[in-house]
């Protein structure tokens, strides 16, 4: 399973590391800056676990889509997660469950103190960037809540919470816990999916002007019976749910806009137009064409801040790499590695 524990939304950065992890019973937490080797050192560990027959999840960057902030071995319940800001994480029971690998251990501190003004100014413009970049989303965001506003005149309430009704009798299964996660975040690059829903029988898909009210109703719904899921959550904003999935029944329900599912049994389309009052939703058309020019542009500034944070990310590994003891690094690597695996 592929997906995001993080996500850059109107609230900031947000962080679901300590759910995914909190039932884990070993906890390696790796610390150390950029270009210091944490994603290389977690896809060398999920290498081995893979060539030993075990399931792994990966865990990838908000920020970066090419780099992991931690996976999960699941026959072993060993999780290895990136401890750096801004998912920062705990060590609650120091040993026995979580271990800190500190990688800037292998630093030449003498290549690096010479660049410490430069260091500095790279690392305070990268978090500028980091604002600018929250700033724009936390504007769309309000832009989203007026357009929600707008539409929920148009919704015949009785009809959709009819049909509601029906898809979660279908598809609900046993009782038990909800895992949150996110399937899509927004990065340097825009929106980027992840291939959490790969082995899905079942597809609902909820498309229209109206689906991100259908999915709140959904999940309120699902709650309130219990039934074990995965949620989902948007990319943009930590509290709006845009699919959920049944692990037991391999259901799929989601107003993403995913690619074609291969393999699903079963796909059926939930359109939201026929719970949507269409003379109310063309009274408003032209305030929701202005609204959604107006998000287009405030992403469109999000996106070029968290690039343009990348691009100073880059800039510090480039100081930070040629720093490093990768040698010494990989030996250290590949010893915890037997050993996690001799266990």
């Amino acid at each position: 399973m592929e997906y995001f524990a993080g996500a850059n939304t109107r609230n900031g950065f947000v962080s679901v590391f300590d759910e995914c992890f909190k039932n884990i019973e070993r906890l390696y937490i790796l610390k150390g800056s950029s270009g210091c080797g944490k994603s290389t050192f977690m896809k060398k560990v999920a290498e081995r676990a893979i060539k030993h027959g075990f399931t792994v999840d990966y865990i990838y960057c908000s920020a970066d889509y090419q780099s992991l902030d931690g996976i999960i071995i699941r026959e072993l319940n060993i999780a290895i997660a990136d401890g750096t800001s801004p998912h920062i994480m705990d060590v609650k029971y120091p040993c026995v469950r979580e271990t800190i690998i500190n990688l800037g251990q292998f630093w030449n501190e003498s290549k690096l103190l010479p660049k410490r003004e430069e260091i500095i100014e790279l690392t305070n413009s990268k978090s500028e960037y980091y604002k600018n970049a929250y700033k724009s989303l936390s504007a769309f965001g309000s832009v989203e809540d007026i357009k929600k506003q707008l539409l929920s005149r148009a919704v015949i309430r009785d009809k959709m919470d009819s049909i509601v009704f029906r898809i979660v009798e279908r598809v609900s299964g046993s009782k038990g816990e909800t895992k949150k996660l996110f399937a899509t975040a927004f990065t340097s690059e825009g929106l980027k999916t992840a291939k959490v829903f790969d082995d899905v029988k079942t597809l609902y898909r909820v498309n229209g002007n109206l689906s991100d009210l259908f999915m709140v109703s959904f999940v309120r719904a699902m709650n309130e019976i219990g039934t074990s899921c995965i949620i989902s959550y948007s990319p943009t904003d930590a509290t709006l749910p845009d699919a959920v999935y049944f692990e037991e029944t391999k259901t799929l329900v989601t107003s993403l806009a995913l690619p074609p599912c291969k393999s699903a049994v079963e796909e059926k389309t939930v359109s939201t137009s026929r719970f949507t009052n269409n003379a109310v939703l063309a009274s408003v058309r032209a305030k929701l064409r202005a609204l959604d020019k107006l998000s287009n542009e405030l992403l469109f500034e999000a996106k070029t801040q968290l690039s343009n944070a990348k691009s100073i990310h880059n800039e510090i590994e480039k100081i930070y790499i040629p720093a490093m003891d990768f040698k010494s690094l990989d030996d250290y690597t590949f010893a915890l590695i037997n050993r996690i695996f001799s266990e």
